[in-house]
């Protein structure tokens, strides 16, 4: 079951959400899920040393998805944003990501 909490990352300070499990099924689950609930196109995924990053829009917000060997996180430019996202997220049903 995903779990979803709300967060800010250290760097930037962005508002953020932490998703667990840490996992690339998860991270292309969510940016599919996010670009169909949003309707944006999928952009294209930057292979890092150790996971993958993608930037977008997310309800005029700059946003970030992230994947890396400690964590897997979204972010964004908007706490609003971020609080939205994050409701509707733990709305799901607990057996949407598998």
């Amino acid at each position: 079951m995903a779990q979803f909490v709300s967060s800010r990352w250290v760097g930037n300070r962005w508002p953020s959400i932490e998703i667990e499990p840490v996992e690339t099924f998860m991270f292309q689950c969510l940016l599919a899920h996010l670009a169909a609930m949003y309707h944006f196109p999928l952009p294209p995924l930057i292979d890092i040393l150790d996971g993958y990053v993608t930037d977008f829009k997310l309800l005029g917000s700059d946003a970030t998805l992230r994947l890396d060997n400690w964590s897997l996180s979204l972010a964004c430019t908007s706490e609003a944003v971020r609080d939205q996202i994050l409701t509707e997220l733990q709305a799901l049903p607990p057996d949407f990501f598998g």
